[in-house]
């Protein structure tokens, strides 16, 4: 089943696994993934002088892919890249929950 994304809202990314073992090697899970991607919380924090943003999102996918794990990583057309922390099934939708932590300057 398709869960309905309203068109200005779709966005495409690339699901990859980045190798335990081999440091720079990756493998691509799932490309061309229409999902839509929202921002959930943004928090920043100060530890031991620097700022820590801690940034929560949420994506939903278009279509399930069974093939998608914890740990993986979605690549943005950006170029940006979210860490999917937990998956979640809400009816035939699966939501990936997603981190971003930066340094802020």
């Amino acid at each position: 089943m398709q869960f309905r994304i309203p068109p200005q809202l779709k966005e495409t990314v690339t699901i990859v696994r980045k190798s335990a073992f081999e440091h720079g090697t990756e493998t691509i899970i799932a490309a061309d993934v229409v999902c839509m991607v929202v921002p959930q919380t943004d928090i920043v924090e100060i530890v031991d002088g620097v700022g820590i943003s801690d940034m929560e999102w949420a994506a939903l996918l278009e279509v399930p892919n069974a093939d998608i794990s914890e740990g993986d990583i979605i690549r943005r057309a950006d170029g940006t890249e979210l860490q999917i922390r937990r998956i979640r099934a809400l009816g035939s939708v699966l939501q990936l929950e997603l981190k971003q932590d930066d340094i802020v300057v």
